[in-house]
């Protein structure tokens, strides 16, 4: 038995003849009457009784036609699940971000243009994140240090710079500075995110640049920890100047001879870029703007 010739069975019984099987199938009547035929001959049984015009099945058609309508209205529905898929309207997008503030107002975007579509949100260190796209966790990495492999693909977002931050009881506040250079951080309490974070990495690598070696009394895998820790005078901290928004606890100050930005990506797997879902949120961010952040250097 092949599945065309349960098909032609299949016609046969919901139309009542093997030419109204014919017409719901878009196929000629001698084929349709050839499949049933053959699946008969091939299991030495009589399927269906003609009866003039019409054909009725026996009683074993009407047990055999009871499973292929279970059988074909699984199909149904399994077409059907694909095409909600291949529309858009359900599925599952799984996002690795390295930080909300990029991430949300792209799912945003997204989710108002496909909202059948559920979004899976996770916040992890960079490494964590580029991990989890290539381990296939998840679909898409929002980052800011893409390690080289060929086997991503990449989309540039832009570029984000990276700031320091005090209290406003710090006498920086008081002396109104909006600009430092990196050696002034030299033996000044400095509160930092962990290992394999963006801000750490670039941060690090300005800081063995100028040969300096900070002194890092907080590593916190938090943001609103490092904020919490620099409102209470534990610390200069460091941060992506996007992440820290204007509040009456802190005053931001750029590093004026330090190399303190990133670049912000979104990535992806090469073999899966061209899946539905990925193709769609990869064209969102290629025409995506990262939102304008009042920095001091810009004050």
């Amino acid at each position: 038995m092949n599945i065309h010739q349960l098909r032609a069975f299949n016609a046969v019984v919901r139309a009542g003849s093997f030419t109204g099987a014919a017409k719901l199938l878009g196929v000629s009547q001698p084929a349709v009457t050839a499949h049933v035929r053959q699946l008969e001959e091939y299991y030495e049984v009589n399927l269906v009784s003609r009866q003039g015009r019409t054909s009725v099945p026996t009683a074993l058609g009407e047990q055999l036609a009871q499973l292929a309508h279970e059988l074909f209205h699984f199909e149904e529905q399994a077409a059907s699940l694909l095409t909600e898929h291949k529309l858009l309207r359900s599925g599952t997008l799984r996002i690795a971000a390295d930080g909300p503030y990029e991430a949300v107002p792209l799912v945003a975007e997204f989710q108002k243009r496909f909202p059948g579509v559920r979004m899976n949100l996770w916040i992890g260190s960079t490494d964590d994140v580029q991990r989890a796209v290539l381990d296939e966790r998840f679909d898409i990495a929002i980052q800011g240090h893409v390690s080289s492999d060929e086997r991503l693909h990449r989309v540039v977002l832009g570029t984000e710079a990276i700031i320091v931050f005090v209290n406003t009881r710090h006498d920086w506040f008081h002396q109104g500075l909006k600009r430092i250079g990196i050696a002034d951080l030299g033996g000044q309490p400095i509160i930092v995110r962990e290992r394999g974070s963006t801000t750490r990495l670039r941060f690090d690598a300005a800081c063995a640049h100028a040969g300096l070696t900070p002194d890092y009394v907080i590593e916190t895998t938090s943001r609103e920890t490092l904020k919490e820790a620099v409102a209470a005078g534990l610390g200069i901290g460091v941060i992506a100047a996007n992440e820290l928004h204007r509040e009456d606890r802190f005053w931001p100050l750029r590093v004026s001879d330090a190399d303190m930005q990133f670049t912000e990506e979104v990535v992806c797997l090469k073999r899966r870029m061209e899946l539905r879902l990925m193709r769609e949120f990869l064209r969102i961010a290629q025409a995506f703007e990262l939102p304008s952040v009042n920095t001091p250097g810009n004050v």
